[in-house]
């Protein structure tokens, strides 16, 4: 039977406020109840595994949607394609030491052919790591996995296999893609040309203009097909993202749709549009930390302040959660609770998991963090909980300490 615990003399960040002086308890793999020090029953502390967090903050642990940090860790180099497995169970060890315990790894099933279409990408790969990562859940494990399918929709030859995924529900999310040049997150030409791959690079001027019309003109799929995916996704409680949305149109027509989410807005008038039709707007965390879109589309840190920034996500760059809360924090641009929602309750409540997780709720499952803040003030992440264990321990020390 596991033994009862509780986190000691901890700063609580819960959705409202910050609870000093605090403690957290666990029964098993879930939070049993929390209040003030001066209120811990006595009784209750004999009896369970006492963890003192000195003071720390205790925080909901992050729930990151949309990584696709696990496409490079099975393709490193372009040929080069390691054991799938493996992949995810090294994947689960840096993400924890991120601070995310709920992780929808998000890989994109691209048509063979198209510029972006590496070996991961393609739909036989896909299908099987989506397998792997289903399997994974009532495996040993360190977090919370889950799959974020992100479908480009002029893979046509895939439409019937993606179907069959959303209605067996292998999938947690799924967001639809349309990368076409001219538009989206390449409205810029010269950002699409800079984006292609080593040999794209090399062409002349009239071959890259051949390339964006064709690319501009290939079938997608729309209409009624479109259509069924949508309901599809809808019939089976599976949250549907847009991505790279550049005009409040699409806003209106994805709303109407029942997207949920809407990835990486083009612009603030896209995003607040978002905001008001009731889509998540969702944003990326290397972009606060970069001071703006590594595309010179919308900067994270501009929408939040907008009050139209719903979620962060690591993106591709899964250290870069902790440091944006911080951020923010410190910036006084959000309270320590606002900057924690949008890495926590709120991806919880767009991926439709608020029931399980996202904040340090009773009876929801005990993923939280302990940090602490060094004499810069870098957050420094000293443990990393899920399902009521201790997946992850740091200690921090000077040099010259034994």
């Amino acid at each position: 039977m596991q033994k009862n615990k509780i986190v000691i003399n901890a700063c609580l960040v819960l959705p409202d406020k910050l609870l000093s002086n605090a403690y957290l308890h666990i029964e098993g793999q879930k939070i049993a109840g929390y209040g003030l020090m001066s209120n811990l029953p006595q009784e209750l502390r004999q009896n369970a595994e006492i963890c003192d967090a000195a003071g720390a903050y205790v925080m909901p642990g992050f729930i990151d949607i949309h990584s696709d940090m696990i496409e490079n860790l099975i393709q490193p180099r372009s040929t080069a394609l390691l054991d799938m497995d493996m992949a995810l169970d090294e994947a689960e060890k840096l993400l924890a030491q991120c601070g995310i315990t709920t992780i929808f790894h998000s890989v994109a099933m691209y048509r063979e052919g198209s510029w972006d279409a590496k070996a991961i990408r393609t739909a036989p790969h896909v299908e099987h790591l989506i397998g792997l990562v289903n399997a994974k859940r009532s495996r040993r494990r360190l977090i919370h996995n889950r799959f974020h399918l992100r479908y480009e929709l002029d893979n046509l030859e895939c439409y019937d296999l993606v179907r069959q995924l959303l209605a067996e529900k292998k999938v947690g999310l799924v967001s639809l893609m349309d990368h076409r040049p001219g538009q989206g997150q390449y409205r810029d030409l010269k950002i699409y040309r800079r984006h292609l791959p080593g040999e794209g690079k090399e062409l002349t001027d009239k071959e890259f203009t051949a390339l964006v019309k064709r690319e501009q003109n290939k079938p997608m799929v729309a209409g009624a097909k479109l259509q069924l995916l949508l309901d599809t996704a809808k019939q089976n409680n599976i949250p549907i993202a847009s991505h790279d949305d550049d005009t409040e149109e699409k806003i209106l027509t994805n709303a109407k749709a029942g997207v949920a989410i809407s990835e990486f807005p083009i612009s603030l008038e896209v995003a607040k549009k978002a905001k008001e039709c009731g889509l998540h707007p969702l944003l990326g965390a290397p972009n606060i930390l970069l001071g703006g879109s590594h595309s010179g589309n919308l900067s994270a840190e501009v929408a939040i302040k907008a009050d139209c920034g719903d979620i962060l996500c690591s993106d591709y760059y899964p250290q870069a959660l902790l440091r944006a809360v911080f951020y923010l924090y410190d910036k006084n641009i959000l309270t320590l609770p606002e900057a924690c929602a949008l890495v926590s309750s709120n991806p919880a409540a767009a991926a439709g998991i608020s029931g399980e997780t996202g904040t340090l709720a009773v009876g929801k499952f005990a993923d939280f963090l302990v940090v602490a803040r060094d004499a810069d003030n870098v957050p420094l992440l000293l443990s990393t909980w899920a399902n009521g264990c201790c997946v992850v321990k740091n200690t921090y020390r000077n040099e010259e300490e034994a």
